[in-house]
């Protein structure tokens, strides 16, 4: 019997009882189900190469926890951005990495409410065959930054500061 996730709404089985992240709120079906998608892509050079990157920011940006967590806000804000440079930018993946590391250091301005429910999870990316992970991989991480509109223009402005 699945259970939905708070967080983003995809249908997971039952996972351990009380394995989830520590900011990253979900149900543990939901965490469990990450990390077979992360198995996945651990265990096969070409998937960890195309979708490794977007599938991390894709979790986070769906999983932003506690709004009062200062991590939980940073999170959304530094992996959003990093979705927002490969998907909006056409930055590559490792540019996308290395943003993460210079946005760490910064304090973010509170987030807008959370959406519940996103058109695409990782839900979508382990149910379809292995040969579709890029393809679902890829469709999750824009149905990520869909759900997040509310801070486009913010994830724009820190954008071009990384590009220039």
């Amino acid at each position: 019997m699945s259970k939905r996730c708070f967080s983003c709404g995809g249908a997971f089985e039952p996972g351990p009882d009380g394995a989830t992240h520590k900011y990253m709120l979900s149900t543990p079906g939901c965490w469990a189900a990450f990390g077979e998608v992360l198995a996945r892509e651990y265990s096969n050079p070409r998937l960890f190469g195309s979708s490794h990157r977007l599938t991390v920011d894709a979790y986070a940006c769906q999983h932003p926890g506690d709004p009062a967590d200062r991590r939980a806000v940073q999170s959304v804000w530094v992996h959003a951005t990093s979705l927002w440079l490969v998907l909006e930018a056409g930055a590559s993946h490792n540019l996308a990495t290395q943003a993460l590391k210079t946005l760490a250091g910064r304090t973010f301005d509170a987030l807008p409410e959370a959406p519940t429910h996103f058109e695409h999870t990782h839900s979508d990316v382990l149910k379809a065959p292995l040969a579709d992970h890029e393809a679902q991989a890829q469709a999750w991480a824009k149905a990520s930054l869909a759900g997040w509109a509310a801070i486009h223009d913010r994830l724009e402005e820190f954008s071009r500061e990384i590009l220039n």
